[in-house]
């Protein structure tokens, strides 16, 4: 059996995540019997130098990266060849998944590339490299041989979600992780993955892991992660990071129902979509231990919803809106500034607008065009200047990183001080204020409360 270690490269931000997807895998290699340690550099606020120093006698290294950490993941890879150049370094993610050839022309130190979703990948891998056999026959990853990059045929993950085991949680840092505002309210904070895929096409998101078709975990088998995280780490609090929690209406039931019915007190929070959601729904997750649900707003201007091929109505938001309120539930509203055809006076009609919707909390960030997304080809396609990937991520409180694009009417000096002139606005009107006043009843909500504004102070 193989000493493997899996690394979650560091990113630019305040308040670390756990990577759960990286956490799966490794409870997917512990379960073929190999040994396993996941290195989370995020959350320890490791240097990509640094890392080298913890890798020990593993002889297999995985790396995950998305499109703002590849050049960090790539650094690291570049440390571990240089101090161990008989180790095997694999890469996985979604910008590796994309760009798999670009990727390993980029760093002679990335051995062989996981695309799409890695649960049988891994295993199979991990087979070809303990035994020394040949990799062409496995679907699904990148490597290089003889000088050339070889690309094996996709593979077509049947991969049945129940089966799937927890993540490997005992592995992660947990005392390392800090829930973003407004998340938070009881702790410790834990995260869980309930589905993937997503049938929607919404222009800013692309589907290279795991793809459009919709598939998720059972409502028993949920509910008892759930319960296994309260019990074993003493978990108050869950965010599901499902694309859609309530895709399917009758499993959110379901799952809602199950919780209700094992009695299991615990909070819990979701993202969905406006046009997911209706009154009896939200109201049995509330019943549920649900106290928050973030929504993709994104614009106030009906035109640019349809460029970002939403496939929502203002209508359908300020009922989604009014009907979480009306049962009690918080609600986040996520903004874009910077989509293609704005201008000056759409993203004014849109701070006015997510005041008027008077959703609980607010967040604005600049549109930004990942690869693999039909912004990507609109904003990008003709750029000369070569653009540092870590660049993209979603500029705001958080990461207040510079627009990787411009255009006539919007510069990018102009697009982060509509940024701030947004959580300005938004945050400090006194009706606002007093609105949060009124909603704290619990020592829990006070301290979110306080470290949502200690980040907002920061940031304006």
């Amino acid at each position: 059996m193989l000493r493997i270690l899996l690394i979650n490269p560091p990113q630019s931000t305040r308040y670390p995540q756990p990577p759960i997807g990286l956490a799966l895998i490794a409870a997917i290699l512990e379960k073929e019997g190999h040994t396993v340690s996941l290195l989370d550099a995020n959350a320890l606020q490791l240097k990509p130098e640094d890392v080298a120093g913890a890798v020990s006698d593993a002889g297999v290294v995985g790396i995950t990266a998305m499109t703002p950490t590849i050049g960090t993941a790539l650094y690291i890879a570049h440390y571990l060849k240089r101090d161990r150049p008989g180790i095997k370094i694999i890469l996985g993610g979604p910008h590796a998944t994309l760009l798999p050839e670009e990727t390993l022309n980029s760093s002679p130190d990335i051995d062989i590339i996981v695309r799409g979703e890695g649960d049988e990948t891994v295993i199979d891998l991990m087979r070809a490299i303990e035994g020394g056999q040949p990799l062409d026959n496995i679907p699904g990853i990148s490597y290089k041989a003889d000088g050339k990059i070889v690309h094996t045929a996709d593979r077509t993950s049947n991969v049945d979600m129940d089966s799937l085991p927890y993540p490997a949680y005992h592995l992660l840092p947990w005392k390392k992780y800090r829930p973003h505002p407004p998340h938070g309210m009881s702790m410790p904070f834990g995260a869980i993955v309930t589905s993937r895929g997503c049938p929607y096409r919404c222009a800013y998101c692309s589907k290279p892991v795991f793809g459009s078709r919709f598939r998720a975990q059972n409502p028993e088998r949920v509910v008892e992660e759930m319960a296994f995280l309260h019990r074993k780490f003493g978990v108050k609090e869950i965010a599901f990071y499902d694309d859609s929690f309530t895709l399917d209406k009758e499993r959110a039931h379901a799952i809602a129902g199950k919780i209700m019915e094992k009695g299991l007190k615990i909070a819990w929070t979701c993202e969905t979509r406006v046009n997911l959601v209706d009154k009896e729904l939200l109201r049995h997750m509330k019943q549920a231990g649900c106290y928050s649900v973030a929504y993709g707003i994104e614009s106030a201007s009906p035109q640019i919803i349809e460029v970002l091929h939403k496939d929502i109505t203002l209508e359908q938001v300020e009922k989604a809106v009014r009907d979480s309120r009306e049962v009690g539930l918080q609600v986040i509203g996520y903004f874009m500034l910077g989509s293609p055809g704005e201008t000056p006076a759409t993203i004014r009609k849109t701070i006015d607008y997510a005041k008027k919707l008077k959703v609980d909390f607010a967040q604005f960030s600049i549109t930004t065009p990942f690869p693999g997304t039909e912004l990507y080809d609109i904003y990008m396609r003709d750029k000369k200047a070569n653009i540092p990937w870590e660049k993209f991520v979603y500029a705001g409180t958080d990461n207040p990183a510079t627009p990787v694009f411009e255009s006539s009417l919007l510069r990018r000096q102009d697009l982060q001080n509509w940024i701030r002139c947004a959580y300005r606005e938004f945050y400090l009107r006194p009706s606002y204020v007093w609105q949060r006043l009124k909603r704290c009843t619990s020592w829990g909500e006070i301290r979110m409360n306080f470290r949502g504004l200690t980040m907002l102070l920061r940031s304006i």
